[in-house]
């Protein structure tokens, strides 16, 4: 036996201890690579929260935005830092996704706030450049369905891209019908508004029935339709949650309430306290400074 080798009785004693060191060896790379994605990927999307609350409570503003921008670079650096973790999965759709949606923002900005507005109003061109950034910004996102733009991620399909472009179509379809309709049963002189709104719910209606139809460059027809039922459900169920969660707060309220005894009526104020009050109303009243 040379230097160096181990003695195994037999075959299967030596398949045993190999097999053990292999299983070891792959247990220590899987805990290495959880770690990895705590470190690159959880921990700074809980520290991207945390920057948030502190800039908005104003405890250490510039600190909070400070911490919540190296977050944010951190975890969307995370399909190259820890590409073997699937969670990265939605931070390269975040990276995908970011040019659409600034132009979609900077559209909704431009439309809104380029109308009639009180407070904030801009230019009058602001709302037709809102409406092309807005077009520009659905016209990107079709093409990620229906050409080579699609987030690849290991070689397929993001598998959020394809949760998240239905539920996007479906949420948007019925948010701008519920809101044309809204318009008209509770405001005034808004038809104008209204039937734009009702406008962009075709459009979304008939985005929605293309992909229904036609197939993607990597996306069956088939598949929409199913991730488009499965966005229905989920919507459906966000809803009813919401509707029950309120109503049990609604009947914890009103059993609290219906429990507690009748007021007792107050003293009448004295003397002293007619006083009092004579004298601040007067205060205030009169105008007086100190």
């Amino acid at each position: 036996m040379a230097d160096g080798q181990c003695f195994f009785p037999n075959r299967a004693t030596e398949r045993i201890f190999v097999g053990h060191i292999h299983k070891s060896g792959c247990n220590r790379l899987n805990m290495d690579s959880m770690l990895k994605a705590a470190i690159l990927f959880w921990i700074p999307l809980l520290v991207i929260g945390f920057g948030v609350w502190l800039a908005i409570s104003r405890k250490s503003k510039k600190f909070g935005i400070i911490l919540s921008a190296l977050a944010i670079l951190v975890f969307l650096a995370s399909p190259w830092t820890v590409p073997e973790s699937d969670s990265t999965a939605g931070a390269h759709l975040i990276l995908s996704l970011i040019a659409p949606t600034l132009l979609m923002v900077y559209g909704i900005h431009g439309m809104i706030f380029g109308g009639n507005v009180p407070v904030g109003r801009l230019d009058g061109s602001a709302r037709w450049s809102g409406f092309l950034a807005l077009f520009a910004s659905f016209g990107i996102l079709c093409f990620m369905h229906w050409s080579t733009f699609t987030p690849i991620w290991r070689g397929d399909v993001n598998p959020y891209w394809i949760v998240f472009w239905p539920t996007m179509l479906l949420f948007s379809t019925s948010l701008c019908a519920a809101a044309s309709i809204g318009m008209v049963g509770y405001g005034e002189n808004r038809l104008s508004e209204s039937l734009k709104l009702a406008s962009m719910s075709i459009v979304f209606a008939g985005i929605t029935l293309s992909a229904m139809i036609f197939d993607g460059e990597y996306t069956s027809a088939q598949e929409f339709r199913d991730y488009l039922f499965l966005a229905v459900a989920d919507i459906l169920g966000i809803i009813a949650g919401c509707v029950l969660s309120i109503g049990v707060f609604a009947v914890v309220i009103w059993s609290y309430e219906k429990s507690l005894p009748n007021p007792e009526n107050t003293h009448p104020p004295t003397s002293e306290e007619l006083k009092k009050l004579v004298e601040i109303a007067d205060y205030h009243i009169g105008g007086k400074e100190e």
